[in-house]
């Protein structure tokens, strides 16, 4: 990695894991519990993309919700890059061992 991908990588683990990540070395070895991390966090965000906004008064549930999640599957498949940040802390705080143990070198 470069110095401007480090850079990048120490940026993004310090807003998940706070000030202790800006010790941590910028390996590879932490590149790829990154590149897991955000694998596993995708699952999450992709089942977030679904969860309906409330039912607006008067409606009729079933023909709402059956069009509310027409539409959520349509908005994902035209943006299919998006990671809810809750799902990526989730992901993160499970993580989180395993990125301290990296920074370690163990």
């Amino acid at each position: 990695m470069d110095l401007n991908d480090r850079e990048n990588l120490k940026i993004f683990l310090v807003t998940l894991f706070g000030n202790q990540a800006n010790n941590w070395p910028m390996s590879e070895k932490m590149f790829n519990l990154t590149f897991k991390l955000v694998s596993e966090s995708s699952a999450c965000s992709t089942a977030m993309a679904f969860i309906p906004k409330p039912i607006p008064y008067g409606q009729t549930p079933f023909k709402w919700l059956a069009k509310e999640i027409r539409s959520k599957f349509i908005k994902r498949l035209k943006n299919n890059k998006d990671h809810y940040v809750i799902c990526l802390k989730a992901a993160a705080y499970r993580m989180v061992g395993k990125f301290q143990m990296a920074s370690q070198g163990v």
